[in-house]
């Protein structure tokens, strides 16, 4: 769960801080939402699918991923760019 969380939205090159801080920011919603994920594509869509429901903090490191460049287009779509 950890492991799919901490490799959730981004690129293994790029902002490794986005990482840390979607996982540090998720991970309970994760968990609340999701159950065991052990994917990073499979937690990313239960994040979306559950975008209603995410804490406060989670949607924002959600919105920060969606402005990289190299978000997949599905975060970009369902979480506005916010830096």
């Amino acid at each position: 769960l950890v492991a799919a969380v901490a490799l959730l939205v981004l690129p293994h090159a790029a902002l490794a801080d986005g990482r840390a801080e979607i996982r540090a920011r998720c991970q309970a919603d994760v968990k609340a939402n999701c159950g065991m994920v052990l994917s990073r594509d499979k937690a990313l869509s239960c994040l979306i699918d559950n975008a209603g429901k995410l804490s406060g903090s989670c949607k924002t490191a959600l919105q920060k991923a969606s402005c990289s460049n190299e978000a997949p287009g599905n975060l970009k779509a369902a979480f506005a760019c916010a830096q």
